[in-house]
Parts: C-alpha cells; sequence; structure tokens
C-alpha cells in the first residue's frame, strides 16, 4: 500500500502517490496566509459562500471559518505572521495555537498575547 497525500494548488486538490523510498511530508501552510486567499476569493467572487470555498478546497465549512477567524487579529500581528517564511515557525504558529488570540475581547490584549507567543516561539523554533 503506497502512502497518499492530498495538495491544494490554486483552486485544484490533487491527490498524489508517495513513492515508498521518498516519503513525502509537507510543507506546513502559513494559516494567515490562507486565511487572506479563502478571504480574496469570497470578495471577488471565486465563490459564493464558506461553504462552497469549504468544498471547494476539501475542508469542512467549520474548519474555514476557523481559519477565517485569524482575520479578526490585529493589523501588525497578521503582518508578522505573514512575514514568517520558516518551516518550524509556520508549524508553530498553527491556526489552532492561535485560536486562543482570536477570541480575547480587545486588539491590545491580543498583541501582548501574540508576543508572549513570539516569545515562546523563538526558544522551540531556535532548536
Amino acid at each position: 500500500m503506497l502512502p497518499v497525500y492530498r495538495k491544494v494548488t490554486g483552486h485544484n486538490v490533487i491527490y498524489a502517490v508517495t513513492p515508498r523510498d521518498e516519503p513525502k511530508r509537507p510543507e506546513p501552510v502559513n494559516p494567515v496566509s490562507l486565511a487572506l486567499a479563502f478571504r480574496k476569493m469570497l470578495d471577488d467572487g471565486t465563490v459564493i459562500s464558506q461553504s462552497q470555498l469549504a468544498r471547494k478546497v476539501g475542508l469542512t465549512r467549520a474548519r474555514v471559518a476557523q481559519i477565517l477567524n485569524l482575520l479578526k487579529l490585529p493589523d501588525s500581528v497578521i503582518r508578522n505572521l505573514c512575514s514568517i517564511h520558516e518551516s518550524k515557525e509556520i508549524a508553530f504558529f498553527s491556526e489552532r495555537r492561535l485560536r486562543s488570540i482570536t477570541r480575547l475581547p480587545s486588539a491590545k490584549e491580543q498583541i501582548r498575547a501574540f508576543h508572549d507567543l513570539k516569545g515562546r516561539a523563538a526558544g522551540i523554533t531556535a532548536l
């Protein structure tokens, strides 16, 4: 049995077989960049609803909503997250880890929590 992985390119979902001698591990995707891409698809009319977007990208509606909720973060945090390109850092700043910050009531609290998280990331991603 060969491992199969799913890759989303543009507007298509591609399923590919990974040869046994070449195990592929997908690169982590920056969740904020993904949220911005989803918002663009909604804004430019590529899709008309989050449900249609979910079907198009192969996710659940709830997962799409979780990803889009990242756009509730302050602009400075979003810019900071978009500037991350290292795989370890992208993996650290997962949607799940950022989710609790989006639930904080004020931008000031969100920024403070993000800086705390960023401090933790510095120690972990330096390994």
